[in-house]
């Protein structure tokens, strides 16, 4: 029942994605503690984010700006070897009380629509994206701001964005492995979840243009927010000694 449940998210989550340029990640993380193992969380969610970002970006490449990807790809890279070490020494166990609260601050504070360009932002925002994604999973969202600022269209976002998260998600999976994370145990699911999130893709990308984008991200903020509360009351309850 759970790896039924998490396919289904997985594809409702990637539509969503692919319609409005985002929340489809933080959707699907947010539904998955306590139904896989906490220290699989954040790879398995980034082996089906790949793929989810990767089928949109394949079905939107000429709308790709280059001009970002190429240096948040690079700082990508400097946040990922600075973030490996660490990644063996955490208890992810605790994962799911600072994931919700990190989820919360995302989904409710009020990011800039606007923000201050600066020489190599992209590269930094790469590296720090990518070290920060490491340990939570879903960041999707801290790079959109600095995207808007380009005055992006509603397909140049959307693509541009999934292409920036390919490059987390790829070395997200590289640093796990290397930390000996074993992803075998979790190929049937992950297998499930990806045929999804493309179908996803396929379906959020012919809506795109065609919902109340407005609508639809007030419902998804709502939703998030109750899948937060949920994770951190679980992880506090679950901290609570046994009488």
């Amino acid at each position: 029942m759970e790896t039924v449940f998490l396919i289904v998210v997985s594809f409702l989550a990637s539509t969503l994605t692919a319609t409005i340029g985002l929340g489809g990640g933080i959707l699907l993380i947010s539904v998955m503690p306590g139904l896989i193992p906490a220290a699989a969380i954040v790879p398995v969610h980034a082996a089906v984010q790949l793929a989810s970002n990767s089928s949109r970006v394949l079905l939107g490449v000429q709308h790709i700006d280059w001009r970002v990807v190429w240096p948040f790809a690079g700082g990508a890279v400097v946040g990922a070897v600075a973030g490996a070490g660490a990644v063996a020494q955490v208890d992810f166990e605790q994962m799911p009380l600072y994931l919700g609260l990190f989820v919360l601050v995302v989904t409710w504070m009020p990011f800039p629509s606007r923000v201050m360009a600066f020489r190599g932002q992209f590269a930094i925002l790469g590296a720090v994206q990518t070290y920060v994604s490491l340990f939570l999973g879903a960041t999707g969202p801290l790079a959109s701001p600095f995207l808007l600022r380009r005055g992006l269209s509603s397909d140049q976002l959307v693509v541009t964005l999934g292409t920036v998260m390919i490059a987390i998600h790829v070395l997200k999976l590289l640093v796990f492995a290397a930390a000996g994370f074993v992803f075998a145990p979790f190929v049937p699911l992950v297998a499930g979840m990806v045929a999804a999130v493309v179908l996803g893709s396929v379906v959020g990308t012919r809506l795109r243009g065609h919902l109340p984008e407005a609508a639809l991200r007030r419902m998804l903020k709502g939703l998030i927010t109750v899948l937060a509360v949920r994770m951190i009351v679980g992880a506090l309850l679950s901290g609570e000694p046994e009488p």
